[in-house]
């Protein structure tokens, strides 16, 4: 990886774009969609490091090949998953992993959306997350997957990889149309993937963690749970998700999709349709 921008903090994003990263992409044939695409992303995972970290720096990474690049943005502040557990009154940073895939999720809603991490995990061909001993990556073909680091010595800090190919056909318009529907363009619709709950919480099982996993998502008009890879679950988390909280916010659209057939049944028994 070769040193693309360093800066103490605090600093401005769009000069660190301006005057380091854009030249260093553009100079390595990146262009179109692509530099549209790092364009968003790199700055919003540097104003994250900026607002959040408790970082006294910030360094940019990059590689390239002749199909693609990636990018690191890399601090040595208190870690993310810290940051979301402290601010969110969790019980630890384990717990935070699954919120950074909810979306609308901040420890400052008076400045923040939440909406970042988001929307980059959402355009790149792959993102991902790593702080705290843990991480979570994002690729389209994938879902969300935990990433455990049992050698982790306590070290501070977060990096934000991501890799865009060089023809990356997925543009944030897109993105954006997907999960900010049409004619009021708000961010209304999240799809969350309980695999990524399931490894890094324990099988989903008690109404703690039901209560865990909706946190948060009344802000939402469409939720969609993806079950997909996840083997069972139990009564009292079905039960408190899909009577408890639907009957809670009857308004609100929830859905469950790529559930196994012992999934299935559970849902049923709770009184989930479909």
């Amino acid at each position: 990886m070769e040193t693309i921008a360093r800066s103490s903090v605090p600093f401005e994003e769009d000069r660190l774009w301006i005057e380091s990263i854009r030249p260093w992409l553009v100079a390595h044939s990146v262009q179109g969609n692509a530099l549209d695409v790092s364009h968003y992303v790199a700055t919003e995972m540097l104003n994250n490091v900026r607002d959040h970290s408790d970082s006294p720096n910030v360094e940019v990474l990059g590689a390239v090949n002749p199909h693609e690049f990636v990018l690191h943005v890399v601090d040595s502040g208190v870690g993310l998953f810290q940051r979301l557990s402290t601010g969110l009154g969790l019980t630890g940073p384990r717990e935070a992993v699954v919120e950074i895939a909810k979306g609308k999720r901040t420890t400052d809603p008076a400045h923040h959306t939440g909406q970042g991490i988001f929307f980059s995990s959402k355009v790149c061909e792959w993102f991902s997350v790593e702080a705290n001993g843990f991480g979570v990556s994002f690729k389209e073909s994938n879902g969300a997957e935990l990433l455990q680091f049992p050698n982790w010595q306590g070290g501070s800090g977060t990096t934000v990889k991501f890799r865009i190919a060089l023809d990356s056909k997925r543009t944030l318009r897109q993105v954006f149309d997907e999960f900010c529907p049409q004619p009021d363009i708000e961010f209304t619709r999240t799809v969350i993937g309980l695999r990524l709950m399931d490894e890094a919480d324990g099988s989903l099982v008690s109404r703690s963690q039901g209560r865990r996993l909706m946190a948060g998502l009344e802000n939402f008009r469409d939720i969609v749970l993806d079950f997909d890879s996840v083997a069972s679950i139990g009564q009292g988390f079905a039960d408190e998700v899909f009577r408890v909280w639907r009957n809670a916010h009857s308004s609100i659209s929830l859905r469950a999709i790529n559930a196994n057939s012992e999934v299935s049944a559970m849902l049923r028994q709770v009184g989930h349709a479909g």
